[in-house]
């Protein structure tokens, strides 16, 4: 299947210029999310929560709250394929977040940030290149390759530095989770799925595979002081599970993939800054130079640069 993207567009209806301004509002939203997202849920690691405890007071509360939909619709959209409900709802949801929250047990949140985030346009680029046909002029693929070195610099950092602390499997564990991330992206945006049922699909299949976790890995959630569950259920619930899941599907529906992807460059930038500045992370030279070759890297690959060119010509 090969995705053509049209160099000249003609004028757009009012409608039509709204529905893209929601889409990109829609992005910011999901982008400050994540980054709260990151600082939470190591919030949560550092307080003794495992990952199906983080699973489940993420994807509980949002599966409760879209109901509405799932109740009516069923938890399997018309017209989804076996196939897309898998890559969909487990992928960019429950293996997600549970890879995603086990690795923070190893890895401080600024590591996160760079190897899920900032990694995701990489891969989705891969993922588009031989499933969407999509190709990339040189300067986005230097990009790509700038995201990669920063994301393995830092990575090898920490390897050396701080070997009896054990980082490394935290790297693997956020590399395997944007890949998954980006399985689902690119996954969505073949579906036919609207926003609003691939969100209560999501949420619905992960909290049932994470309340079947529960026979095998206790939980600690009962032992966990309220104050702090009130502050999971709502940044993981009510904003991650919910309103973060809904924004992310209605963004990739009206814009492509390679550009919602882009801006996950702010991410590992406000999650570091939010970890050093609630969780009391050190930012120490190299990781910051590495971070900002990282986002540097997503600016190119997302093809910004050119287009700001394009325009000011």
């Amino acid at each position: 299947m090969t995705v053509s993207y049209p160099t000249n567009i003609a004028p757009k209806p009012p409608r039509r210029v709204n529905e893209t301004v929601l889409a990109w509002a829609a992005v910011a939203v999901t982008m400050m999310i994540w980054a709260s997202f990151l600082i939470v849920t190591r919030a949560a690691a550092t307080a003794q929560l495992g990952p199906v405890d983080v699973g489940l007071l993420r994807f509980v509360p949002a599966a409760l709250l879209f109901a509405p939909i799932w109740l009516r619709r069923s938890p399997l959209p018309p017209g989804a394929r076996p196939i897309e409900i898998v890559t969909i709802a487990l992928t960019g949801g429950f293996a997600f977040v549970f890879l995603l929250s086990w690795g923070m047990r190893y890895a401080p949140v600024a590591d996160s940030g760079v190897f899920a985030p900032s990694m995701l346009p990489f891969h989705v680029a891969v993922l588009s290149f031989f499933l969407l046909g999509e190709r990339f002029s040189r300067m986005r693929i230097a990009g790509f390759v700038m995201i990669l070195a920063g994301a393995l610099g830092i990575g090898g950092w920490d390897i050396v530095h701080n070997a009896d602390a054990g980082a490394w499997p935290g790297h693997l564990l956020f590399s395997l989770a944007a890949i998954l991330w980006a399985c689902y992206t690119v996954a969505y945006k073949r579906s036919n799925i609207k926003p609003v049922d691939a969100a209560a699909m999501i949420c619905f299949w992960s909290s049932l595979a994470f309340l079947l976790l529960l026979l095998v890995m206790p939980s600690r959630i009962p032992a966990t002081p309220p104050s702090t569950l009130a502050l999971q259920v709502v940044m993981q619930g009510v904003l991650s599970g919910f309103v973060s899941t809904m924004t992310y599907g209605y963004a990739l529906s009206r814009i492509a993939p390679s550009k919602v992807a882009a801006c996950a460059a702010l991410v590992p930038v406000m999650a570091a800054v939010g970890g050093w500045v609630f969780l009391g992370e050190q930012l120490g030279p190299a990781k910051a130079f590495g971070i900002g070759v990282v986002a540097t890297g997503v600016l190119l690959a997302s093809g910004a640069v050119r287009a700001r060119q394009r325009t000011a010509g």
